[in-house]
């Protein structure tokens, strides 16, 4: 029985409040303007891509026209290299860029238009075009559909193989006689396998062959995500201008195409993240719903990705250079772009130059479109609005986050309503240079569309990054209702009336909303209402000083007397230089200036006529009390007062609270009418204290309590954010960010770093959405230790001993550390050429070409690493850089991209494996000549030290010079205290694998003994290392260091004054055994070897004369040339050499070698099987007998290496060697040479077996008898493994074989990754391949076959 629940239930949802619009009056607005809802307006989304399949973006109003009407991937992150040009055989067969070969059907191959009827082809990895968390449910979904159930099903039988085995071999596995025990390896391995496939999997990346061709309709291309070949079954799309076709490659990802230089450049567009989607939905999303519409519903949408997908969805220079270009050419073909929305950006570190800012100014100004930013996510802290809106002038639109109680309620499921707001986190003004970041707030929250890849219909975000596309939206609707009405408007009109028109907050946070609330019905009104007003169609540029600010901010230290400011003040015409000259002579306006604060002073009025006027803005902070105040110079037409400013001098003054300088504990306590000194916080309730930092002060203490009686546990939800702004750095550089918890019952506290004689701005807020009133009293207390004397945290190894002065804000413990953790190697470039860009992509509007400097560095990496890459002369810089691009990426051996980097990589550790690597680094700018000056460019690879170094610390120079008494804590009182450190004995410096040329080693020296003083108060330390020398001293000593039994001290004090110690003298008779590879003969444990001496070449062996001398270095230096030599010329030095010195073995294997690289391919057994039975198809009618003698001359040449091993095997002594290593300690006085001459047979005993065991067994598979040989393999075997493992580089090959002879298919895959580990080859991913195929697991060997297509590209990835 159902309950009747009428009114109790709400049965309206508040679906308006999911996209806000009621706030800002834009439902005011279409109810009163219905046809002025974007349409014929284009906003372009500078983002992480737009979906336009989601809900609401497919299209405009009438159902039909599309809405997303152009589709690009700036950042090059979908581009794929094309260049490469084939041409299919009558069948429509050819070979892809994976290694498959692909067939187009009779119908694919009539559509081409090439006119040799060629075909360009492609690798692209997908693993970057969309996000993680998607790439994730891709893979997750694969594996459930195609993995689970046959690896479930092989890993069980495997494990029932291995039960049924050692039930019918009871025992442990090492005293099982040895054909059982590999048996059970064999079993054991193969599961192994299946385990470490199973854990690989999510790890693997796919790679999808791209075939690409001209056809009628435009270029069509096809994408192989079968992986199969069959291209009739692949993804066909065309390019999304002319088709605007989206596809997907699976259930989640959907892409484009676009091509570019001819063919030479497929680019792929995919999505970064679902942001794009979200902030496009709210700036045009239409569902024929007035309330859950985006703000301009009729407005089409140019997508314009500027997130990176290989660097997670950051944004790049190339990115926003690209798509600021991809406008210009829009906008100059007729098909306009009215409004950018960018809700991205980053914190500069000035905003007075940069390019990217300068081409963000010349879009605005030159070409007319409105640019719309976020303002950032960075408050509640002063100065944390972003870049942009930040730049080098205003000639953008900043959007501050505002949440309403409507909001709230809708989209947050709050138990009540609260008055709306800003939100605690939305960034703050000023810029750094006093200039105004936020013009408006804006509804900075909505649940609606997201992407399909999602699997989700909308989702909610919230952040400044909502609240611009809902300006944006707004500034189309005017844009909308001026074109229908032929009212001419510029950027600047637009920007004015939604200033002047905005609501303004008074209970608001004034720093956070701009001129207030958005109003888009009073912002159309005043754009109608002075439609005909001169300054329509110009700026005001406002200039402050030589730093050409935007505004005036003074924030440093107390302000005791005033301050003059010349102000520049220009007109500045839309499109400056096309306007015709007389609007520019005719041009005057007499403006009434009127400060808005009684300490701001200037003239009443200026006459301004086309040209640079200059006056002086007097600030007199006297009498300003500790705080932030803010005013601002308004210019007005005195002719149109009405109209509101033309333009805005921003003023912000900071005075801060000083401490008073006595000897104890410096603490601040606000203050407060209370009496227990509380401070009453309601929700976003902002309390802000600028305090002066004391001198020598370097962390602070802050303690927080709630005084409300009877709270309990109630905590309340504090935001807290400190920040100290640093000359020419962002506000990021030192700042605190954290959310706090504070109740009653406890003191909470918090620690962090402050910098001396700075302003700290110690700013507490209670969060937006935390109910209810709160007392909160809270006190910062400042401490400090720090060393005072100059370069104190950079040591040089070469000057010894380190000295320390220490000085501290008051008495303090201290227990001083200092680790090193990172080890920096400088690159220097192998390459940088400089050549032009794409001429359809990278040609900024008109001609002006942008060019490219590709660096080229080598990285050894002699052990496995974590490794950082940055170039310095670029790092920490975007838009604020003179060159528009610094990224990086990093490629192995088999030119497989590892890791890329861009702006802020300094930070970004990637584990690299053993080997060699080479990064490409690319600079782009439209000059030429710019790019020369950065061609020896360094490159810094830090590497993670595997083990931290320490310092010891003295508070005495002679005990430091001695490693004498340590210092390990100390008390600093009101003098400073002396402390040493000795530079790193060399000992430690070898134990700690140091890469090779490290120049200097980094970390962090700590003072403090107070544990919250030592997790902050951090100093970055640099040790820099002496150069390293080209050869090693006598004594093994490197760097300069001396000998190991030195102290460091003394060992600094013997490099710095550049001795080295005296070489020891070699005592007689221990020169090292000679270089020949096993002499003449055999010679036996008891012996000494007959051709030892491998010592100085002018000091020949006692007895033996020059002419034996000669004649075995003769010998050595031909059966040097044997294997390198043509096969007929390497027999004859063969001969010669047998014929004077018969017992010499190495001529023997270095025939064999050459026998093998001149007559034989060193094949793998599944791949030498292939080529035999390829090899027999290959055989046609006109020389059917071909096969037949490639074989037999095959077969011969393997006779004969068998042959040539016997003749070694046959004469070393084997016994005699088993024998001599059977020995525990050899105590003979030559034991050295004979244990090097011992070696050596061995090795040639091995070596001789393993090829021997390899001929035989290809033998086999030629006479296809194999199974009838296993006894002589066996034989190879065992004599093998009596001297060394199986898994050992020197018979790993014939392990190969002999496991592949018994179909000991597990023991194969342990003997190719070990291989594989060594050097990755696509030959080892094929027999691997192979290997998993003959077991019977297709799945694994699909994804084995994925692997090998991801791990040899064939070329580098494009930038």
């Amino acid at each position: 029985m159902a309950s009747d629940l009428s009114g109790i239930v709400e049965s309206s949802f508040p679906t308006g409040a999911l996209v806000p619009k009621a706030e800002t009056g834009v439902l005011n607005f279409l109810q009163k303007y219905p046809d002025y809802d974007g349409r014929d307006v284009t906003i372009a989304i500078f983002d992480s891509g737009v979906d336009p399949r989601a809900t609401g973006l497919e299209t405009l109003c009438d159902g039909k026209t599309l809405k997303v009407i152009e589709r690009y991937d700036c950042s090059g992150c979908g581009d794929v290299d094309m260049s490469k040009k084939v041409t299919p055989s009558e069948k429509g067969t050819f070979k892809g860029l994976s290694g498959r070969s692909l067939k187009l059907s009779a119908e694919l191959l009539a559509l081409n238009t090439d006119k040799e009827r060629a075909v360009r082809v492609g690798l692209k990895s997908f693993n970057d075009l969309v996000p993680a968390k998607v790439r994730d449910n891709i893979v997750a979904q694969a594996k459930l559909k195609n993995w689970d159930k046959p690896h479930k099903m092989a890993t069980a039988n495997a494990s029932r193989k291995i039960v049924e085995f050692e039930s019918q071999n009871p025992g442990e596995t090492p005293k099982l006689p040895w054909d059982k025990k590999i048996i059970k390896e064999n079993l054991d391995f193969e599961l192994e396998m299946l385990n470490t496939y199973e854990k690989l999997y999510n790890e693997v990346k796919t790679s999808y062959d791209c075939v690409l061709f001209p056809t009628e309709n435009g270029w069509l291309t096809i994408i192989d995500t079968t992986e199969q070949g069959d291209l009739e079954k692949a993804l066909r799309i065309g390019e999304y201008t002319r088709t605007h076709e989206t596809k997907n490659v699976d259930d989640f990802l959907s892409i484009s195409v676009n091509v570019h230089d001819d063919g030479n450049v497929l680019e792929v567009v995919g999505m970064c993240s679902p942001h794009g989607t979200h902030v496009a939905s709210i700036a045009s999303g239409n569902h024929n719903s007035r309330d859950i519409d985006g703000v301009a519903p009729n407005a089409k949408i140019v997508s314009i990705t500027i997130g990176d997908g290989r660097l997670g969805s950051m944004e790049t220079g190339t990115a926003l250079v690209r798509g600021i270009t991809k406008v210009m050419e829009l906008c100059r073909e007729g098909r306009r772009i009215d409004v950018i929305n960018m809700s991205y950006g980053e914190h500069s570190n000035w905003s007075n130059s940069g390019r990217i800012g300068e081409l963000m100014n010349e879009i605005v100004n030159k070409y007319g479109v409105v640019w719309v930013a976020s303002a950032g996510n960075h408050g509640p802290a002063l100065s944390t609005v972003g870049t942009p809106p930040d730049i080098s002038q205003p000639s953008l639109i900043g959007v501050g986050a505002y949440v309403s109680p409507q909001m709230m309620e809708a989209e947050y499921a709050m138990r009540e309503k609260l008055p709306g707001n800003v939100y605690t986190w939305t960034s703050r003004d000023p810029c750094i240079d006093g200039g105004q970041g936020v013009t408006v707030c804006a509804p900075g929250g909505a649940i609606t569309s997201v992407p399909q890849f999602t699997m989700s219909k909308s989702q909610l975000m919230n952040g400044t990054s909502m609240a611009a596309p809902h300006v944006a939206g707004a500034v189309a609707l005017l844009i909308s209702g001026l074109k229908q009405e032929n009212i001419e408007y510029s950027p600047y009109s637009i920007k004015r009336a939604i200033s002047v028109t905005a609501t303004k907050l008074g209970y608001v946070d004034p720093y956070a909303q701009g001129h207030g609330l958005l109003n888009v019905e009073k912002a159309f009104e005043h754009l109608l209402e002075h439609r005909q007003s001169k300054d329509n169609m110009l700026r005001f540029s406002v200039r402050v000083g030589t730093n050409q600010a935007k505004g005036i901010h003074l924030r440093e230290g107390v302000q005791r007397k005033f301050v003059d400011f010349n102000v520049n003040i220009e007109p500045v015409f839309f499109n400056d230089k096309e306007v015709d000259p007389k609007e520019k002579f005719n041009f005057n306006v007499r403006l009434s200036l009127l400060p808005s604060q009684p300490w701001v002073q200037c003239g009443s009025f200026l006459d301004l006529s086309y040209g640079v006027r200059s006056i002086v803005v007097r600030i007199d902070p006297t009498s300003l009390q500790p705080g932030v105040h803010s005013a601002v110079v308004r210019a007005y037409d005195t002719d149109n007062v009405r109209k509101g400013p033309l333009f805005e001098i921003p003023v912000t003054v900071v005075q801060p609270h000083v401490l008073e300088d006595n000897q104890n504990t410096p603490i601040y306590e606000p203050a407060s009418n209370r009496a227990d000194k509380s401070v009453e916080f309601q929700p976003n309730t902002i309390q802000r204290d600028f305090i002066q930092v004391p001198d020598k002060a370097t962390w602070a203490v802050l303690r927080l309590r709630i005084t409300d009686p009877n709270r309990g546990n109630d905590i309340g939800k504090f935001f807290l954010h400190t920040n100290q702004l640093l000359p020419n750095q962002s506000c990021r550089k030192l700042e605190t960010m954290k959310i706090i918890g504070v109740n009653s019952e406890f003191e909470a506290t918090a620690t962090f770093r402050v910098k001396a004689n700075r302003i700290l701005e110690l700013c507490i807020a209670k969060y937006w959405s935390n109910h209810g009133q709160s007392h909160l009293k809270y006190s910062l207390e400042f401490h400090g230790v720090a060393a005072l004397n100059p370069n104190a945290y950079v040591m040089h190894a070469g000057r010894g001993i380190h000295k320390l002065e220490i000085g501290a804000l008051v008495a303090e413990e201290i227990q001083p550390l200092l680790q090193l953790k990172n080890a920096a190697v400088v690159l220097k470039p192998t390459e940088a050429k400089i050549s032009p860009l794409s001429a359809t992509r990278d040609v900024i509007p008109e001609g002006r070409q942008v060019y490219q400097n590709i660096l080229v560095y080598n990285l050894n990496v002699a052990k496995a690493a974590e490794v950082a890459l940055y170039a310095p002369l670029f790092n920490d810089l975007l838009y604020e850089a003179e060159f528009e691009s610094q990224m990086w990426m990093l490629f192995d051996v088999n030119k497989t991209l590892v890791a890329t980097g861009d702006a802020h990589s300094h930070t970004f550790f990637t584990k690299l494996e053993k080997g060699e690597y080479t990064v490409r680094l690319q600079v782009r700018h439209e000059k030429r000549e710019l790019l020369e000056k950065i061609s020896e460019a360094n490159l810094i690879a830090a590497y993670k030290l595997a083990n931290m170094l320490s310092f010891d610390f003295y508070d005495s120079y002679n005990q430091c010079i001695i490693s004498g008494r340590k210092i390990t804590s100390a008390k600093v009182r009101e003098t400073t205290k002396m402390l040493y450190i000795a530079p790193i004995a060399q000992e430690k410096l070898t134990k700690a694998n140091l890469p090779a040329q490290c120049a200097w080693l980094a970390g962090n020296l700590i003072f403090p003994k107070d544990e919250g003083g030592r997790r902050i108060a951090l100093h970055p330390f640099t040790y820099i290392l002496n150069p390293a020398e080209k050869k090693s001293t006598a004594n093994g000593a490197a760097n300069g260091a001396a000998a190991n039994n030195a102290s460091p001290a003394a060992a600094a004090a013997v490099t710095a004054n550049g001795a080295k110690p005296k070489a020891a003298a070699t005592p007689q008779g221990a020169t090292s055994a000679a270089n020949s590879a096993g002499g003449d003969g055999v010679t036996l444990q008891s012996e000494v070897p007959a051709n030892g001496g491998g010592g100085a070449p002018s000091s020949p062996q006692k007895g033996k004369t020059s002419a034996d001398d000669y004649a075995e270095s003769l010998r050595d230096f031909q059966c040097s040339h044997i294997a390198k030599c043509e096969l007929e010329k390497a027999e004859k030095i063969y001969n010669d050499v047998i014929a004077a010195h018969p017992k010499h073995l190495p001529a023997h294997l270095q025939m064999i070698q050459n026998i093998e690289s001149s007559e034989l391919k060193s094949q793998l057994p599944f791949a030498f099987l292939a080529a035999q039975q390829n090899s027999n198809k290959e055989g046609d009618n006109a020389n059917v007998d071909k096969p037949k003698e490639d074989q037999q001359k095959q077969r011969s040449a393997l006779e004969r290496i068998v042959k040539l091993a016997d003749i070694v095997i046959k004469e070393t002594d084997a016994d005699a060697l088993l024998s001599y290593y059977g020995i525990k300690n050899d105590t003979r006085p030559d034991a050295a040479k004979i244990k090097t001459n011992m070696d050596k047979q061995k090795n040639n005993l091995i070596e001789a077996l393993s090829k021997k065991g390899i001929a035989l067994a290809k033998l086999c598979v030629l006479e296809d008898n194999l199974k009838d040989h296993l006894a002589e393999l066996n034989e190879v075997y065992t004599d093998i493994i009596k001297f060394i493992d199986a898994t050992d580089t020197k018979a790993i090959q014939f392990a190969i074989w002999h496991a592949y002879a018994h179909n000991h298919y597990g023991r194969m895959y342990k003997y190719v990754t070990k291989m594989i580990e060594d050097k990755r080859t696509r030959e080892l991913f094929e027999e691997m391949a192979a290997i998993n195929s003959a077991l019977g697991y297709e799945h694994t060997k699909a994804v084995i076959d994925r692997m090998a297509v991801t791990y040899f590209p064939g070329g580098f990835r494009l930038f």
